[in-house]
């Protein structure tokens, strides 16, 4: 284990492209983010070592991963969900009505049960109390106690080990892993306690804060009004808490504390020099769960519970788990609501016989089956190539998007055919559905983390082959005195209109371009990567089955997967495209980006799948085939380069109604007053001023 290293002493690493492309477009207070953003994730690389690119960069650049490397994850699902301890205490609860309270919350029997099982130190290592067991023995876990009703302990267990224990085990002392992780495995719940009224997961933005303590005994915590800490799953009094917060009320520095939780509030009146209050947070999601507000107001934090890295940098660690966890969960509640869909399709007749007889129901229960093991190859991918040692730089963040997607999309297939029945008030479809609602905003939202999975897989093209022309965009936007230009006048791509309006600044940049060695070495990629597409022709002529890298797939898959990996490919020209025509424009033009990652999500899955199932039995192997067909007319409905003048429409539409509804002046809605926040905040002073 790496030994830990004091918050903030990290180097920080050059500026990206990204970063600089920001600040050029006068984007500053985004830029400052990414680059906060950057430091952190750089500092989370580091501790894990990975030395491998990640996967779906070398399956649009190169060079192609392997087909070994490809079914490698299939060898997690071996094991079998059912035959684990933790799960048959589960459902053995479950059986006998005792999983839930009356007001169906997680009961302590089953906490208890499972915490005998070690469900709580399930991967804590065996020398502090746990199990010991990997993250890929969890993930089969968790997607069975989601597949039978249990989605709730999954997200409780996922919560505790993947960046509760996750983050001691990665970051904290010895001392502290021998004081909390018993705790942990014997069935102590932990929260991460990050996110707070006033700002969502931008991590760098946390505005509770500590202070020394004046008596010199650690640091006291500040985290009051819009400082609450919100939203926190596994928070309840008497458990643990990892709470991010900031060095110093106006300090850039951000911290990680570990916290016992009183037992019980703690008032001004109570006789202690600190108040603090912990409540429900009101969510509809997660419901059987422990979720709550947490208020700290000179709350009193030893010296040594304080986990000596930088709070964000722990939380890109952690939620690499976190993600393929949530994906298991995916799975595990789309199995579960096609085993109830089929079983009433089986026996409701509709017209002309059963309803399951039926091409659309069929359809839609073929939904729920792809969407599962979509979801569980992409999991288990993702695990195996932690695991291997393999950068998850991309994998994780669309593993987590299409997981989300698909649950959603089985959950309105499996209302599609249970109609009213889906909710039922006694339905598991029903209990799960806020759970799946909210997949596609906890840890982040779906559309942003796509985006910057994009930057992730793109980020060595783009640092090696586009800084030249982002630097000749950056020198005309400076004046005479060096200074950046006023926003009106900065440009963000040398087109026809720009030249028109700015002849001179526009011609100076294309002649400062050709003058460049970044120019030439695109040019050089451009020409041999256009040579080897040229010479890979005459290989389309040459039939899939006789090609060796499709030749172990099942006769349905092969050319599913070798039209994956093809457009894959294809995917590096239709980036180069995308920045050719936006340029520093980019930086704003989020629906192209999102596009993009969304034929990438697709596009990989398709390969995940095809190389998972082949080592599945038959009936996963058909479902597989039918998942991927449906996920490549969805490829073919992305129009990327052979849309971009319709794209630009929309985007001037959306800008359009977005300027109307930010001036409140859509006639559709000025007429409604608008219902006050759960969670008021004191908006920024200085953005009320704009």
């Amino acid at each position: 284990m790496s030994t830990s290293h004091p918050a903030g002493t990290q180097q920080s690493p050059p500026a990206s492209a990204a970063v600089r492309a920001l600040a050029a477009a006068g984007d500053t207070e985004s830029a400052g983010d990414v680059s906060a953003l950057d430091g952190a994730a750089a500092g989370a690389q580091l501790r894990l070592a990975r030395t491998r690119k990640g996967l779906v960069e070398r399956l649009i650049y190169g060079p192609t991963p392997a087909p070994a490397e490809l079914e490698s994850g299939a060898q997690i699902g071996r094991g079998g969900e059912a035959e684990d301890p933790v799960v048959r205490a589960a459902l053995e609860c479950l059986t006998h009505g005792k999983a839930f309270t009356a007001d169906q919350k997680l009961s302590t029997e089953l906490r208890t049960a499972v915490a005998a099982a070690k469900g709580y130190g399930f991967t804590v290592p065996v020398e502090f109390g746990g199990r010991g067991k990997g993250y890929g023995d969890l993930a089969l876990v968790e997607e069975g106690l989601a597949a039978h009703g249990l989605g709730a302990l999954a997200v409780e267990i996922s919560g505790e080990l993947t960046i509760g224990a996750g983050s001691l085990l990665a970051y904290g002392t010895q001392a502290q892993r021998r004081t909390f992780l018993p705790m942990i495995a014997q069935g102590r719940l932990i929260a991460f306690a990050l996110t707070e009224v006033r700002i969502g997961v931008n991590a760098k933005k946390v505005r509770a804060y500590v202070e020394p303590d004046p008596a010199g005994q650690g640091h006291r915590l500040f985290a009051t009004g819009d400082r609450n800490k919100l939203w926190i799953t596994n928070a309840t009094h008497g458990g643990l808490a990892g709470v991010v917060a900031r060095i110093g009320k106006d300090g850039k520095a951000v911290g990680l504390f570990v916290v016992e939780l009183p037992d019980r509030d703690v008032a001004a009146g109570d006789g202690a020099d600190y108040t603090f209050t912990l409540t429900p947070s009101g969510a509809d999601a997660f419901q059987p769960n422990f979720n709550a507000r947490i208020a700290f107001d000179n709350f009193p934090i030893p010296q040594r519970n304080r986990i000596e890295a930088d709070g964000v940098e722990v939380l890109f660690y952690c939620l690499r788990m976190g993600r393929c966890m949530l994906a298991a969960m995916s799975a595990g509640y789309q199995r579960m609501f096609a085993a109830d869909t089929a079983n009433y399709a089986r026996q409701r007749d509709g017209v002309g016989g059963p309803v399951i007889k039926h091409e659309l129901p069929r359809l839609s229960l073929a939904r729920m089956l792809g969407g599962a093991l979509q979801a569980r190859a992409l999991s288990h991918l993702s695990l195996q190539q932690d695991a291997d040692g393999v950068d998850l730089a991309g994998l994780r963040d669309l593993t987590k998007s299409a997981a989300s997607a698909t649950a959603m999309e089985s959950l309105l297939a499996c209302e599609r055919v249970l109609g009213g029945r889906s909710f039922d008030k006694n339905a598991r479809v029903n209990a799960a559905r806020a759970n799946v609602h909210v997949f596609g905003v906890v840890e982040g939202e779906d559309d942003l983390i796509l985006m910057g999975m994009v930057r992730d897989v793109t980020s060595t093209f783009t640092d090696r082959y586009l800084a030249g022309l982002l630097g000749v965009i950056q020198a005309i936007n400076l004046g005479e005195d060096g200074k950046p230009l006023p926003k009106d006048q900065l440009i963000l791509r040398i087109d026809a209109k720009t030249l028109r309006r700015y002849p001179t600044r526009c011609l100076r940049a294309t002649f400062n371009l050709l003058g460049q060695g970044g120019f030439w070495r695109l040019a050089g990629w451009i020409a041999g990567n256009a040579a080897l597409d040229v010479a890979r022709l005459p290989l389309r002529l040459i039939p899939t089955a006789l090609l060796p890298r499709y030749r172990s797939l099942p006769r349905e898959l092969r050319g599913l997967a070798r039209y994956a990996e093809r457009e894959l490919r294809a995917s590096r020209w239709i980036y180069l495209g995308v920045n050719l025509w936006f340029q520093l424009e980019l930086t704003r033009a989020q629906i192209p980006l999102q596009r993009f990652g969304k034929r990438l999500e697709h596009l990989t899955s398709m390969v995940a799948l095809c190389f998972h199932a082949s080592q599945q039995d038959a009936t996963q192997q058909r479902v597989a085939a039918l998942q991927c067909t449906l996920l490549r007319e969805k490829v073919k409905g992305i129009r990327l380069l052979s849309g971009l003048l319709a794209l630009e429409q929309t985007r001037r539409l959306v800008d359009a109604v977005g300027r109307d509804l930010e001036a409140n002046a859509s006639s559709l809605v000025t007429d409604i007053p608008p219902e006050p926040f759960a969670h008021p905040w004191e908006p920024d002073a200085g953005r009320r001023l704009k």
